[in-house]
Parts: structure tokens; sequence; C-alpha cells
């Protein structure tokens, strides 16, 4: 009864005060705590762009310190507006570049990459053993080659379905290169493994299924499922490695390794003593991690996946590159779901799933938003500007009868033989009729895309309105302040004079060497251009007397760094040791030592510069405080703090 009777209070309480406390967090939240002109700035709206590097809530002091840094913003903001900032056309375009670069990772991040991972990770919880049939075709083959091609296939594929084996279909069918033949058996693959467009295809066949036949870099396959498993874990793999020989000598060899094994002698001595593998041999034997996923030959993949783990090694195996024997130190497993997801992204960004580029986010959107290449009208098109022949395309007249035939679809749109005609035009103006390729139509339609992309972005998402204000907001700003406290260029000179008098023995240049670097690749060409100036040769001719050095002359005040130290301990009118100088050789000569003296104004402008401009910026920073009357309500914002805590 007294628990019935503590919930129905509980109830009540939040029925009755809840309201109240909602009410009065969004009261707080609209606390006015500073104003820049007839901006108001809220407790909330400060909290929102307060940003420590920091997860944990900002504390009052952290707020109090932001408070006028934040206002000064949004002065700064008002300045821009007023000088007419945002309406600059450089500003609008370099704005517009970044919007757009910054749509593409938009894609990246919270589209393509999402989905790649999703695919990725179900794919990778299973290995496939394929058959396929390939007819090598070069990517721009014609098309009459691409039906040949198609045909034997087609051909392949009705033999394979009536009982013919796949070893017969293949030696009949297949392209050889090199004296072997392009199709045949596939071991057993992981994902990544194989061209994306080859995976596609496995990973949607059911075990015994004989795909269409489809394209891939290499030309065209048919592919047959043969068997289908859960994902072999990876392995951690150390070996004795012995190179294959003709005769029984590597075979002898690697069981004199196994027979000391069994005798009990210790791993790294035995590796030591018989490996052949001088790069694993440093690492006790280490190969790395070993799957299907990795380019290893099969067979040795195949061997290590066979082997025990719990054995302490392995007997005796022969692959392709020789004769091993196996220590296996750990199987591939994940502490939790996050970590694997984590190997599993980072794996991801290895393969062709996902890739940062813009011509990736491209082609996703491509295939997401219907593009369709029109190639009929392209030919006609095509037809018509060869027609002119060694005419400037420049030249050539609107393409009469065509122009309102669509030759690229996308996201909906048609785009017409006209806009393309256009876009031709623009690009490749300059060039003849007859250098007109059918391959500028996907040039033409990455254009399109890119020219869509922010639309589409803001569309699909809206919140990246937000950072595209952001970023335009931090541009004008960066630029306003190069202008009034950065740029040497709109510097109050008189004042920087000023200062340079009244401080005149602070600009000085201590007593520094006066040298000539000489480098070359070579140290025959340094020590002939030593001989050179030792025997009398102005330091000045040696580049012009002497092939492939370089001379350079300059001061120093800067004795620490290599090789510049070596200065200090000089003579006048010597050598220094030839050194190594950014990859290549070098040696000094000691032209003199010059005394100190005072810098004159020009010399001393930038120190100058850089010192005023603290100064520079807080009467700036005020002269927009007075404009725009900005105020700091301090006490408000603790008392909205208070309230907030």
């Amino acid at each position: 009864m007294a628990n019935k009777t503590y919930r129905l209070f509980f109830c009540l309480f939040l029925l009755c005060v809840a309201p109240s406390l909602v009410f009065g967090q969004a009261k707080n939240d609209k606390t006015v705590v500073g104003k820049v002109g007839k901006q108001e700035v809220t407790y909330a709206e400060l909290k929102k762009n307060y940003s420590s590097g920091s997860s944990e809530e900002p504390t009052l002091e952290d707020l109090e310190s932001f408070l006028p840094i934040y206002l000064d913003y949004k002065a700064k903001l008002l300045a821009a507006k007023d000088q007419g900032y945002y309406e600059d056309s450089a500003m609008v375009a370099e704005h517009e570049s970044y919007v757009k670069q910054a749509a593409y990772a938009y894609w990246l991040e919270n589209e393509i990459k999402p989905a790649a991972f999703d695919e990725f990770k179900k794919r990778a919880e299973m290995e496939l053993k394929t058959y396929h049939i390939l007819v090598a075709v070069a990517p721009d083959a014609p098309q009459q080659q691409v039906d040949e091609a198609l045909s034997k296939l087609e051909q392949a594929r009705k033999e394979i379905n009536d009982g013919v084996p796949l070893d017969e279909v293949n030696e009949k069918y297949s392209t050889v290169r090199g004296g072997r033949s392009m199709g045949g058996d596939i071991p057993w693959i992981s994902v990544g493994r194989t061209v994306q467009e080859f995976e596609d295809v496995v990973y949607g066949l059911e075990v015994g299924e004989l795909s269409e036949p489809f394209k891939t870099q290499f030309g065209y396959h048919i592919v047959l499922l043969q068997d289908k498993r859960e994902r072999t874990p990876a392995r951690l793999v150390n070996h004795i490695f012995v190179r294959g020989t003709g005769d029984s000598t590597a075979y002898d060899k690697i069981y004199s390794a196994y027979d000391a094994l069994e005798d009990g002698k210790p791993w790294n001595m035995v590796l030591n003593q018989f490996t052949e593998d001088g790069a694993s041999k440093r690492s006790n034997g280490r190969i790395g991690w070993v799957s299907y996923r990795q380019n290893f030959a099969m067979d040795f993949v195949e061997a290590i996946a066979g082997q025990d783990p719990s054995e302490p090694y392995s007997e005796p195996v022969k692959t392709n590159y020789g004769y091993h024997i196996f220590k296996i130190d750990s199987v591939e497993t994940y502490a939790s779901e996050e970590d694997r997801n984590q190997a599993l992204m980072e794996q991801l960004g290895d393969t062709p799933y996902f890739e940062e580029s813009n011509q990736f986010v491209v082609e996703f959107l491509q295939k997401q938003f219907n593009a369709e290449k029109h190639s009929g009208n392209e030919d006609l098109y095509k037809k018509w500007v060869l027609a002119f022949d060694t005419v400037a395309i420049s030249t050539l007249p609107e393409p009469a009868g065509l122009g309102e035939e669509t030759v690229y679809t996308f996201n909906g749109q048609n785009y017409t033989i006209d806009d393309y005609h256009g876009f031709i035009h623009n690009t490749y103006g300059k060039r003849k009729a007859n250098a007109y390729r059918s391959n500028l139509l996907d040039e033409f339609a990455r254009k399109v895309v890119d020219e869509n992309i922010i639309e589409m972005t803001l569309d699909k998402y809206p919140e990246f309105e937000k950072q595209s204000e952001s970023y335009l907001n931090g541009l004008v700003v960066y630029n306003i302040n190069e202008k009034n406290v950065w740029s040497p260029a709109t510097v109050d000179t008189s004042r920087l004079q000023s200062i340079y008098e009244e401080n005149i023995k602070k600009y000085q240049y201590p007593e520094r060497p006066f040298y000539y670097l000489m480098t070359s690749r070579h140290d025959s060409i340094l020590t002939k251009a030593k001989d050179f100036v030792n025997n009398g040769g102005s330091p000045d001719s040696v580049k012009f007397r002497i092939d492939r050095i370089g001379v350079s002359v300059d001061s120093t005040t800067n004795f620490t760094q290599e090789p510049f130290d070596r200065l200090s301990e000089m003579e006048i009118d010597s050598f220094s040791e030839i050194f190594d100088y950014n990859n290549i050789r070098g040696i000094f000569w000691l032209e003199d030592r010059l005394p100190a003296r005072n810098m004159t104004f020009d010399e001393a402008f930038n120190r100058i510069l850089a010192e005023f401009q603290p100064q520079r910026e807080k009467e700036w920073l005020q002269q927009l405080r007075d404009k725009y009357s900005v105020k700091v309500y301090v006490k408000k914002l603790r008392k909205a703090y208070d309230k907030d805590a």
C-alpha cells in the first residue's frame, strides 16, 4: 500500500511540477545576457555557441570569459554586413566552392558511408567459393566486340546449365592470356577481396546459382556460386620459411627445422638457424594477420586456415611460396560489437565500397537518382559533330533538328543536346570537331551532378544550411580581421614610424656572419668550388664557372640549428667542412662578420607590425563596441547560470 501511495504522489508531482520546470528552463534560456545593436543574445544562444573542445557542460567562468568574445564576433558580423562583405564576388565564389565540397562530404558521411558499412558488415560474415568464365574486353571496345563476348557467355551459360563440366566450358570460352585462362576456379573469397562489380554479383547469388553476364574492368563474366560458409577469422601468424628448390634440399631443410622444434629447441633459435625470410626473421617470424580478405596466394591462406591454432606450431606445409612451419599466435576476436564495427570500418576504408572522393559521390548519386545516358541521341550528335571534320568546335552552329532531344537524365530532369552542345562549346571550343569523343558525355554528366549537389543536399539535409551559413560568417570575419588587424596595407604607417623612432635601440642587428652556401649532389664538385675560391676566384663567380652547383648569399643571427651553428666557429675567408644539407651536400664560405647596427624602418617593419597588432585589434574592437552599442550583462548571465544549475 505504501509503494502504491508513493507512486501516486510521484505521478501527481510530475503532473503538477514538471510543466513549471520545463517553463522555467525555457524562460531561463531566453534570458538576455548581451546585446549587439538591436540583436539580443540569450543564455541559450551563448551556451549553444560555446565550444571548449570538451563534451562537459561549460562552467560559469567559461561562459563569463566567452560572452565578450561572442559579442565581439557578432559585432564583426554586423560590420561585415554594413561594409558589403556578404556581397563581395570573391567572397561569394569562395563560399560557394566550400559549400559544394562540404555537400560532397555530407553525402559521404551521412548517406554513403552508413549504407556501405551495413552492406560490408553483412558480407563480412560470409566467405564464398566461385567459378567464373571471363571473356576479356577492353573498356573502350567497339559494340561489336561486346556483342561477341556476350554471345560467347550466353552459349557458355547454356552449356553449364546443360551439365557440361565447368573446366571444359572454361577452356572453350574464357580468354587465355600468358598461356593461362583468365577464368576458372576462384578459391574462397571474403568481402573486399575482388573488384566490387564482381562482388556485388556473387553476394547476390544462392549456392548453385549461375549469374547472367556482367561487366568488370577485366571484361565480361558469368559466375557460379559453388559454396558459402561463415567467415574464417583472421589469424596472427609467424613462420619459418624455406624457399622451394628443384630437388630435395628445401624439403630436407624444413624437416630439419621441424625436428629441432620437436627436440625442444626454442622457436627463435630454430627460426634464426633455418628461416630464409629475412623480413620476418627480424620480428620472430611474424607475417601478420592472414585471412581470405588479403592478397596472399590462396593455397597459402588455405594452409594457414587449416591449422589447429591450439598447437604450438604446425607440421611442414608446402605452398606456392615454398615450405613453411606456421605458429599461430592469435585468432581474431573482438571484445565487443563496437570494437568489431570499428575494425570493419577500417577495413571498409581499404576497399572500393567507400572512397573519399567527389567522383565516388557522383557515381552514388547517379545510381540513387536514376541517371541515364541516352546513347542513341548522343550517337546522332556525334555523327553531326564529326561531319564538320577539322572545323573548330567554337565555330559550329546550333545542332538544328537535334537540340531538343534528351541526351542525359538526372533526378527527374532532362538535359538536351542543346545543353550538351553548350557544354562542349564552352569547354572544348578550341578543339577540332573530329576530336570529339563519346566519353565527353560522362564529363557532362559529372558536371550536371556537381551543379545540382548543393540544392540536393539542402533538400535532403535541411540542417546543412546552418553549416553553410556558419562557414560564410567565419569567412567574412576572417577577411574583416585581415583588413583591420593583420594586413600591413591598412595599418597606420605613421604610428609604426613613431614606435620605431621612440624605440630605435630595440630594433638592432647583432654582429652576424655574412656567408656563401654552396650545394651540390657530389662532394667532388664542392671540392672543385673550394679549390677555385682558395686559388683567388670570387665566390660570386662559382655558379658561373662550375656546373651543377647552387650558390646562395645571406647573413644570419641564428647559430643554434644545423648546419648554421658551424658559422660561429669559422674564421673569415675560410671554408667549413662539407656537410649534409636538405638531402644533398653543402659547404659554407665565410666572407665577413657584419658589425652590429640599428635596423632601418623598412627592415624593422614586420617586427613592429607584429608587436603593434594586439593594440591595433584592441582599438578596432573598441570602435565596433561603440558603434554597435555592445552590452555585456554579467549579472544576468550569473543569475541564468544559477537557475540552470
